[in-house]
């Protein structure tokens, strides 16, 4: 599904433009440890964190993940932006918790009969 899409299911914005004129996602995954994050980050994987660090953007960079959705109302580092642009990563800004923001773009991406296993 296109990044854009997704992101509306979460009442989200971009922050940071991606530059590869929307990004398919395939995969959301959530955590505020960056060991987690750094194990299942991948292509087509949108990371989902409150975390809002220079290193995010990096790791995002080196496992060729496309996008961050920083949640709880993060306001990201600027460093974080700036290595973003840089990277080609996309950041998004929700205001929701990270529970409900992982659990809308779940069932968005999987469609209305997804079950949890």
């Amino acid at each position: 599904m296109k990044l854009e899409e997704l992101v509306k299911s979460i009442n989200a914005r971009i922050l940071q433009p991606d530059n590869r004129r929307g990004p398919e996602i395939t995969r959301v995954f959530a955590s505020n440890k960056m060991s987690a994050l750094l194990e299942q980050a991948g292509p087509e994987t949108m990371l989902v964190t409150s975390l809002a660090n220079a290193q995010l953007a990096c790791m995002a960079e080196l496992m060729d993940c496309p996008a961050l959705c920083l949640v709880d109302g993060t306001d990201p580092d600027p460093t974080l932006l700036e290595t973003a642009v840089r990277t080609g990563t996309t950041v998004v800004l929700c205001q929701l918790d990270m529970k409900e923001a992982y659990g809308r773009l779940y069932r968005r991406l999987c469609g209305k009969d997804c079950r949890r296993s």
